[in-house]
């Protein structure tokens, strides 16, 4: 197997990311105290909105988010976040509060694609810059983007998931929320890399399981009991994929079928070890978090920004490879 099937790093300051991330803290509630470092003169608030926020991808990000704001001395940052990625109108809420609030800046990673235009318009037309990170919106009224290029980071699963299955077999898909952008775009460019280069590959079917890893697993199981001779399963973001390799591992099939995963929470990161996920794609969310806050505070001292849209990146990581030190330090940023 290929040591790196392809590793994304776009922004230069992703290395020292890794080292100096501020000690976690409880996400604020709406209208709690913001976390961060005064270092005098007007303190500038910025909102943090994710999808969630007890999760590790999204708490890696409030952790870079944290660290550049002390780096920089008079921001503060408050974390908001609903209770689930499908919570859209708990989210659609957070963002109008904040407005209401006055912050000076968000940062947003939206669940829903649509729903959440009108609120970034909002903001807008309140004077309050939007730096949109990892799921942005279908309408191009934000500030910047920073995100990984989901489309090629689905292609990416999907030749990992050629390779591990013998270019040939029935698989199937485990996505996470059929209105996300994020998920939109991962399926997509998953599915066309097997439809146009893989032939012999058939992709049985997609169940959307809304983050929720017994969800995942309940239709991992549906779908290898409908399907013998299935090779395959690609879970399109942590809980999908922990919730089918949990699946597969008490049917007692992980030599039989291969699971493919996204992102790199503690339970991947085990699976990884344990041999139960044979590979999964690690975004830079420390580049989301810490350069999203740079953005923003650019943005709201007038300052000019370069381009608009940024990929931020993202690295193939193997049960073969995860324990080569550079791909150490990107599984465990």
């Amino acid at each position: 197997m290929k040591k790196i099937i392809r590793m994304f790093l776009t922004l230069a300051l992703s290395a020292a990311l890794f080292v100096g991330c501020s000690t976690d803290t409880p996400a604020a509630p709406a209208g709690g105290t913001p976390s961060g470092n005064d270092g005098g003169g007007d303190t500038l608030k910025i909102a943090l909105v994710t999808k969630m926020v007890d999760s590790t991808y999204w708490q890696t990000v409030k952790k870079s988010a944290d660290a550049e704001a002390q780096k920089l001395g008079n921001v503060e940052v408050t974390h908001l976040g609903p209770p689930t990625e499908a919570d859209i109108d708990k989210q659609v809420q957070i963002v109008e509060t904040c407005i209401s609030d006055q912050y000076d800046g968000i940062i947003l990673a939206a669940c829903d694609k649509d729903a959440l235009i009108e609120p970034v318009k909002k903001a807008k037309d309140a004077g309050i810059p939007v730096v949109m990170i990892d799921s942005g919106i279908s309408e191009d009224v934000y500030d910047a983007f920073l995100a990984t290029n989901n489309v090629q980071a689905g292609a990416e699963c999907a030749k990992l998931m050629a390779e591990l299955v013998g270019d040939s077999g029935d698989v199937a898909i485990v996505n996470f929320a059929a209105g996300t952008q994020t998920a939109v775009d991962r399926e997509k460019g998953f599915t066309d890399e097997i439809k146009n280069n893989h032939p012999n590959i058939n992709i049985v079917g997609v169940q959307y399981c809304d983050s929720d890893p017994t969800k995942a697993a309940n239709q991992a199981t549906d779908f290898i009991s409908a399907n013998p001779n299935l090779k395959g399963i690609w879970g399109a973001n942590d809980q999908s994929a922990v919730g089918v390799a949990q699946a597969v591992t008490e049917k007692n099939l992980t030599d039989r079928i291969a699971v493919v995963g996204f992102d790199n929470s503690d339970d991947i990161k085990a699976g990884l070890a344990a041999g139960t996920i044979k590979g999964t794609a690690v975004q830079m969310p420390s580049a989301m978090g810490s350069k999203g806050v740079s953005l923003v505070v650019d943005l709201i001292n007038g300052k000019t920004i370069g381009d608009k849209n940024v990929d931020t990146g993202v690295t193939m990581v193997t049960s073969e490879n995860y324990q080569e030190p550079e791909i150490d330090a990107i599984l465990n940023q």
